[in-house]
């Protein structure tokens, strides 16, 4: 269930923020929400847009992400809850999740559910936008989060691109694992995508990755 913050409850909550990471987009803190850890992320105002069109995109995309993120957790993937939103204020307070980053623990065993969690986005049609192994906790269970840029696509390309970024991740900071954690991301997501899907995305990763190179040497 999902509930409005109101601007009161906000106030009260300022002096136990602890900024923990500041984005392009948002501005990531630790805070206290009713004597337990919790994870608020607001986005912040942006100085080169018209006031009124920038609180209308900030409202926008709190409310996407926060339903993004629960349509996730309705297609059998483990994401924080979300306690509060505010849209007037974008910002989504949700639950804290206790673990480490899968870029600091990564195994194959852990690309495996990796490779599973994306492919029940891709079966419901959902992009991840930014999948990289910053975006995966790995708690007593694995936690996908970050649902800022996703969205819902029926195309092939689009959820390639998924599969490109994470493959690229793999391969520029996990290089002495690559082979491993690829191929186990891969045998998860087939287990989900079945493999006439699976061919079909992994075939249009590779031409993303042609053209890539094409334009590299032009």
């Amino acid at each position: 269930m999902v509930f409005i913050l109101c601007f009161e409850d906000i106030l009260l909550l300022q002096d136990n923020r602890l900024l923990i990471k500041r984005g392009a987009e948002a501005d990531i803190y630790l805070i206290q929400w009713y004597n337990k850890k919790a994870i608020s992320k607001l986005r912040t105002p942006k100085p080169y847009r018209q006031r009124s069109l920038d609180n209308e995109i900030r409202k926008y995309r709190t409310i996407h992400e926060a339903a993004m993120s629960s349509a996730a957790k309705a297609a059998g993937i483990l994401s924080p809850f979300i306690y509060f939103i505010d849209p007037f204020q974008a910002e989504i307070i949700m639950e804290f999740v206790q673990g480490k980053s899968a870029k600091d623990v990564l195994k194959p065993q852990l690309c495996y559910k990796m490779g599973i969690y994306t492919a029940l986005l891709h079966t419901n049609n959902m992009v991840h936008g930014d999948l990289t192994t910053s975006n995966f906790i790995a708690s007593k269970k694995v936690v996908l989060i970050d649902f800022g840029l996703s969205y819902y696509s029926t195309r092939i390309e689009d959820k390639a691109v998924d599969i490109r970024l994470i493959k690229q991740v793999f391969s520029s900071a996990h290089m002495h694992l690559y082979e491993d954690v690829y191929d186990s991301f891969i045998e998860g997501y087939l287990t989900v995508m079945g493999k006439k899907k699976t061919h079909r995305i992994l075939e249009s990763v590779s031409e993303i990755e042609h053209r890539g190179r094409y334009a590299r040497v032009v």
